[in-house]
This record gives structure tokens, sequence and C-alpha cells, in this order.
């Protein structure tokens, strides 16, 4: 669904489009004033239960930018910003799907993690073990700054010239902090806001992108194990895996570290040393992994355990170091290992093992022995680097693991570098560039780093402003910088004006201007109609038609309110010596009013009961369907037919939240509801109002449940009435004494909305067709069992179909009978 949304005003960028949306804001795609594309991420403060908790994020972030471009495995954070209501921060731009760096802004899609599984459906295990190496590089980095990332995902993870990075790190808060984001299925069990757990995270997505199978379904293999040319790696990695996602922490990667040194082992086909501890968590998950293994070796080696007594003969070998891959015709193994069941004569044996040289053996096998071949020594593979710069002579360090392997000066060729993935830093003088290489063996690889220099006259009207380049103080105004090739952000400082800030590109040897004017600009206001009060922050200045004078430059926003009529906002820029007009056509209300019946933006209308409205209906199919479409949620299955219109089941308690939270977004967003209306779950108390319970005693549901012994839904009498709802009746055909006995009310499971007279004050099914989650929990606070309210179409019993009756179920849980009702309220905004 595309939900419109005004263009916040980002200084020095326009705002093209939105390309990606989360729960706390949007992604826009915007051109700089340079021309270069970026990406930039807005935070709306109302998506934020306070002030606190938004402040938290934003220090996060900013904790975050300046060590951003430190390590390739972030995403590069060029600039984090404030505005009235959000913060921003502007980032490099993902490759295109399809196009790679080629961006048509009109056509343009994100490549991420999760597109290439779309179209991938699953990557090789030597692709995933590369992509896991750098992502835990990254966060290793990032846990080291005390900060954690909170919701890693495949479609957090984007390809920068096809690179894979993460991403949203709008989520980065200081470690410790719990406040609970992240996506179902990659969440740790204790939750987000640890090492530990953004590693859980990132095994799960190795685990998708390895088996091409849903996070939700680890530790399952595939049953095509057996046929995979990468097997043996795929493996090894299922080992670094079951301990990253085991569900008892203990037994988890403590640090990403740890993490790393395994993903290592694997890529030089080194076994995974044995741990001291497993928590009980781990081993129900090693338990299924290795029946899991045992039943595709049984497969893939056609039963050979059973012909063990007819072996001829045997082959045993090890390997330095041990792990490597043997193949001996059909069959393959890792050393150390023996070989049994070998036809006699010669064979050819293969040993290999990742990074190292590759061993073949021609050997004799003897009927009704065993051949020792001991301890086979592995050789290193090996390659060269070719380093050059420009200007010559910049000192050059090659590092492994973060260990020096070799230095010296441009130009040079390294030769006997063994294979591996390296980094590489040159300097000269306090200039510092770095890159990455990957050595293969019998190949070299080359790099050139370009040290290109050009100049930057800055001035300011009037001169004494204080310039930073690139956050550096170099000085005042007027002044000559020279700077590397590239682009730079200038800020201007003069008293106590807002800081300006330019970004410029230098060119080598061009020389670039960056001028700054602290002059006064005005601002003329108006609207229609006119006669709206203006309001600066929460200060009122005036009404419109308006002239500000001696306004100093850069953003200005305003807010407009005329009764009657929408709230509007209008922004501008403020530009030295010159006037601003800024104007707004001020729309009527289409949000409720007070008292009165309302139809949202689904078709679904509500009623006044008390201080808030009740929705007539329990949400439908269709109401529901429009939350999944628009959000990526998942539509469970039910095992029978319904309708459109019919109440949407198997939908937990979280799932009704997430469903209220969208909805009242999407209606923020179309001006439909106001500041400080929304959609929520009714209140246990709420409820029992709207059903007619209006004098129930009890400070929690649970010491108001049942207490109310002689009323119904429809009133006194036992059993219900003919059409007092959909209830179990014979109708269900279910066994004696699971229906109600001589009631029919013609529906077998749900009944549409509306099949059944409403109660009088307009609300339909308060009894019956589904259980209705209500918002607090049975013991009145937040984190207690869910409470379900009015029965179902599967219930019979008297007493759970009593009007006081609470139903009491994990909130988690879904089922074909519960479902959920909204209501809709007005209240003072956080």
């Amino acid at each position: 669904m595309d939900v419109r949304v005004s263009p916040p005003h980002i200084p020095d960028h326009e705002m093209l489009r939105i390309i990606g949306r989360g729960a706390y804001g949007e992604i826009w795609l915007a051109r700089s004033l340079t021309g270069a594309l970026r990406a930039v991420k807005v935070v709306h403060r109302s998506t934020f239960e306070d002030e606190r908790a938004f402040n938290r994020e934003f220090k996060g972030m900013s904790a975050f930018e300046p060590f951003s471009r430190a390590h390739r495995g972030f995403v590069d954070v060029l600039h984090v910003g404030r505005g009235a209501d959000f913060f921003y921060y502007i980032m490099e731009l993902a490759d295109d799907c399809e196009t790679a760096q080629r961006i048509d802004p009109d056509k343009y899609v994100p490549r991420t993690l999760k597109t290439e599984l779309q179209s991938r459906r699953r990557l090789p295990a030597a692709e995933c073990i590369e992509i896991g190496v750098l992502l835990t590089q990254a966060l290793e980095s990032l846990h080291a700054q005390g900060l954690t990332h909170r919701d890693i995902k495949p479609a957090n993870i984007i390809f920068v010239r096809g690179a894979p990075k993460l991403a949203d790190i709008g989520l980065v808060a200081a470690t410790g902090q719990h406040s609970f984001v992240g996506t179902e299925g990659y969440v740790a069990p204790e939750g987000p806001g640890s090492a530990p757990s953004d590693l859980f995270s990132l095994g799960k997505v190795l685990y998708e992108i390895s088996t091409g199978k849903d996070r939700l379904d680890f530790p399952s293999v595939n049953t095509d194990l057996a046929e995979r040319d990468d097997k043996g790696l795929l493996g090894h990695l299922n080992d670094v895996l079951l301990r990253a996602c085991a569900n008892d922490v203990e037994a988890r990667y403590a640090s990403a570290t740890e993490m790393l040194a395994d993903l290592h082992r694997v890529q030089r086909g080194e076994p995974i040393p044995r741990r001291r501890r497993i928590g009980p968590g781990a081993w129900a998950v090693f338990a299924v992994a290795v029946i899991a293994a045992a039943l595709t070796l049984w497969h893939f080696f056609g039963g050979s355990f059973q012909n063990a007594q007819h072996a001829h003969g045997a082959l045993a070998l090890s390997t330095q170091p041990p792990g490597a891959m043997i193949v001996v015709g059909d069959r393959v193994a890792h050393s150390p290992a023996v070989l049994d069941n070998l036809d006699p004569g010669k064979v050819s044996i293969r040993v290999m093992l990742a990074d190292f040289e590759p061993v073949e053996k021609t050997v004799e096998i003897k009927r009704d022995a065993r051949l020792d071949l001991g301890t086979i020594s592995l050789v290193r593979s090996s390659g060269a680097v070719a380093l050059s710069s420009d200007p010559a002579g910049a000192e050059f360090e090659l590092r492994l693991d973060g260990k020096s392997v070799r230095s010296g000066r441009t130009p040079a060729t390294l030769t006997g570098i063994p294979t591996g993935e390296y980094e590489i830093e040159v300097r000269r003088g306090d200039w510092k560039l770095h890159d990455a290489v990957q050595v293969e063996r019998g190949q070299t690889a080359t790099r050139t780093f370009e040290f290109a220099n050009g100049a930057l006259a800055v001035s300011s009207d009037p001169a004494g402003a204080e310039i930073a380049v690139d956050g550096t103080p170099r000085g005042v105004a007027p002044l000559q910088i020279e700077l590397p090739s590239g682009e730079h952000e200038v800020a201007a400082a003069y008293r106590d004006w807002p800081t300006e800030r330019r970004v410029v590109t230098i060119e080598n040897h061009h020389e670039a201007t960056a001028a700054f004017d602290f002059h006064y600009g005005s601002v003329k206001l108006t609207s229609a109609p006119g006669g709206a009060t203006v309001l600066s922050g929460s200060a009122e200045i005036g009404e419109t038609p308006l002239l500000l004078e001696d306004v100093k430059p850069g953003a200005v926003e305003f807010e407009l309110r005329l009764p009657g009529y929408q709230s509007a906002t209008v922004r501008g820029s403020v530009l030295p010596r010159q006037q601003a007009f800024l104007a707004a056509r001020l729309e009527k209300k289409l949000s409720p009013e007070p008292g009165q019946r309302w139809e949202n933006s689904l078709g679904m209308q509500f009623v006044p009961v008390g201080p808030v409205r009740f929705c007539i209906w329990e949400t439908r199919v269709r109401d529901y369907a429009a939350f999944c479409e628009a959000t990526g949620a998942r539509v469970q299955k039910t095992g029978f037919a319904q309708s459109e219109t019919d109440p949407a089941v198997k939908v937990n308690w979280y799932d009704a939240e997430a469903f209220c939270k969208w909805l009242t977004e999407k209606e923020r967003s179309e001006n439909l509801l106001e500041e400080g209306q929304r959609y929520r779950l009714p209140t246990d108390l709420e409820w029992s109002a709207a059903a007619g319970l209006r004098d129930e005693v009890g400070g929690t549901a649970e010491e108001r449940d049942g207490k109310v012994r002689d009323l119904f839904p429809w009133g006194k009498p036992w059993p219900p009435p003919a059409g007092a709802g959909n209830y179990a009746d014979v109708a269900a055909k279910r066994p004696r004494g699971k229906f109600i006995e001589g009631y029919n009310d013609g529906f077998a499971q749900t009944a549409p909305a509306g099949s059944f007279p409403p109660n009088e004050l307009g609300l339909c099914d308060l009894g019956g067709n589904v259980w209705e989650w209500c918002e607090e929990g049975y013991k009145g606070g937040t984190r207690d069992w869910g409470v379900l309210r009015g029965g179902s179409w599967a219930n019979s019993a008297r007493g759970e179909l009593l009007t006081s009756y609470r139903n009491v179920v994990d909130r988690s849980e879904r089922d074909v009978i519960y479902g959920f009702r909204c209501v809709l309220v007005s209240e003072t905004a956080p």
C-alpha cells in the first residue's frame, strides 16, 4: 500500500522518494547539492513512547557515526542531523538490484541480502562464510564501542559496490538497552541488546542464506544435503550456527571475536574445537542436528554401516592440520579418518583443505588388511601482492587478523604470501588509506592507492567564522586548505548563529570554494483560509498573514492552526538578504468528531462506548489482510473456509497490537487521525462496559473473573435463545457433550460480521464467534498471561459463556478461536 508522506526538509538535499519503511520512520532516496545520490533515514519522534526513548536512539546514532567508516562491514554514515520532530542520518546508497552502481532514481530497488535470497534461493557455503566473516568483524568493531545493532536480518544487509554491509544502523543502541526491537525469528530468546543476541540474529541469517530455509525452521537441514557439492563445508558451517543460535545464552558465543575465530577455522578446513560447557537448550539443538546428520550420512553412503562385515580392505590416514577432505573414489571423509570396505587394488587418493596445496597419491589396497598412511603434512598455498601508490614512497603494512605480516614502501611486490584475506594500510604523512585483498594460490593481487590533493578556499561574510572540515577544526575564515580528493563536509560557525554546512567536492590539482553569508533574511507566512495561529516550537508568534523580519539564515519550520481545520506545518530555508515565502492551504478535519459514529479507511465502523469508540465488529479477514499486505506479516492458515467479512483468527496478542499500531500510523499519515488519537485493544473493564457489565468489583481481571454468575451476553436465561450468537451448536457436528443441546445458529465455524443482532450499544458478537484479546494482562501488568473475552464458535460450557468469564492464555498463542476487536481512543499526545 502506497502511503503518501510529505518529504521532510533535509539541508542541501532534494528528497526524491521513499525506498523503504520501518517501525520508526522511512528511508528516502535523495540527491545532494553536488548531484550525488544518497540514502536518508528519517526517524520520527511520534514513533516513540516518550522523549527519553527518542533521545536515547539519537544518542546511539550519534555515537555510531564517527566510526561508521572505520570498517567496511558498516554502511557509511556521512552526517547525522535533527529536525523539530525527527532526526535523520545520511548514508551511502546501496547498489541497484539489476544495475549495481548505475542508478535510475525512478526505477531504483536497493540490493539487499533479502533480494539476493529471492532471486537465488540460497548461496554457496563458501560465499555464506565470506559474508559471515565480514559481518562478524563489523559486529566485533561495533561491540567494542559498547553498541549493539538489535535488528540483524537479510533486509538490513545491503550491498555497496558488491560488498555486503550492515544497514539500518538507526537501531544501534548502547549495550544493555533492552527496548524491544527486532524481527520474529531473528531475535534471541532473551531479547535484543547484547553481543550474544546480535550473534544469534547473524547466525539465523547465515542459516537462511546457506540452506534456503526459513529461520523458523532452524535447526533442520535440507533433504538434498548429500547432493550438494559443498556439503562438507556446509557441515562445518553448521557447527558454528548451532552454537551461535543456541537458545541458552550461556552456550552461545560470548563475543564476536569467538565466533570470528571459528568462521576462520571453517575457511581453513579445521574442525571446530569442543566447548567445555553446553547448556540444556544447546543440547536439544545439538541432538536434532546429530540425528539429521546421521540420516544424511546413512543415505549418502548407501547404508555402508550394515555392509562393514563384507569389507575387503581399509585405509587410515591423518593430516596436519586436521580436518582436510579426503576423496577415495566416490567416498568422502574428513581427516583423521579410517575408510573401510574398499575393493582390493590400486586406488587414487585426493586430500584437499582450503588455503593448502592439494595432495594426490595412488596406493595399493590389499584384501583383509588395513593400510596406514600415517600423517600427511599439508603445505600452505601462497600467492603474491603488488602494491603501488601515487605519489610513490608511501609506507604500507599488510595485516592478517590484525597482526602485521609485511611492511615497507611502495612500489613493492610481496611474494610467498599465504592464501587468505588481508588488510592493507597505506600511510603518507597523517593521511591513511585502507583496503582489503584476497590472496589466491599462484595469483598476484594488485592494489594502487592515490593520494590526490586539491585546494579549498573558504570565506565568510562577515569574516571570522570558525571553520571545520569533516568535523576537524581548521581555523577562521578566510583561509586556504589542502584536502584529499573526494567529498568533504565544511561547517562554519559564527557567534550564536546556526552552524552552516556545505558538501564540497575536491578534485586533484584544482581549487574549490565555499562561501558562507551570515546576514539576516525574512519570512512571509500566509494561509488559506487566513487567520491561522502561527507557532514556532510551542510559542504563538502571530496570525496569518504574517511577516517576520531579522530571521537568521537556515532551516525554519512553523505550525499553522485554525479551528475546524487540520494543522499544517510549513518549512523552508532562509537565505541571507532574501525573503522566504511560506504558504499552506488548510484542509478541513477528516478525523472523528467527539461522540459521533465513525467509519475508518478500511470500512470498520465505530460507535461511542463511554470515553472510547468500539468497532461494532471483530476485526475481519479483509481488514487483517490489508495489514499483512502492507507489512509482510504472515497470514495463518485456518483449516476451514472463511469469507472476507468473517473474523480474522489465529491472531495472537502481539499480532493484534501490531495491527493497531500499523492502522494508527497509516491513518495519521493520511490525515484521518489527529495526534493523540490511536487504535488499540480494549481494556478488560472497557470490554465489560461494552458487554453490559458496568459494576464489576476488583482491581484486576483476575479479581473480577467469573464473579457475576447469572448474566450472559444475551441476558439471564440458559441455554441461549435462538439467534443469541455463534456458539458450539449442532451445526458443528461435534461429539455429544461438546455442543449446546438443541441450539443451532447455522454456522459450523466462524460467521460473517453482523450475522446476529447487535446489543443495545450497537455492537455485534460480544458473545460467540471468536474470543477477543484485551489490552492488559490477567493480573493487571503487561507481562502476565493474556486475557480473552466473549467465548467462541467452539464453546458450549455454561461457565465459559458467562459475560464475566476470562479466558487466560499465553499472549503468543494462536488458535482458530482467537481474534480481536479494535477501539479508537483520544488521549494526550506523548
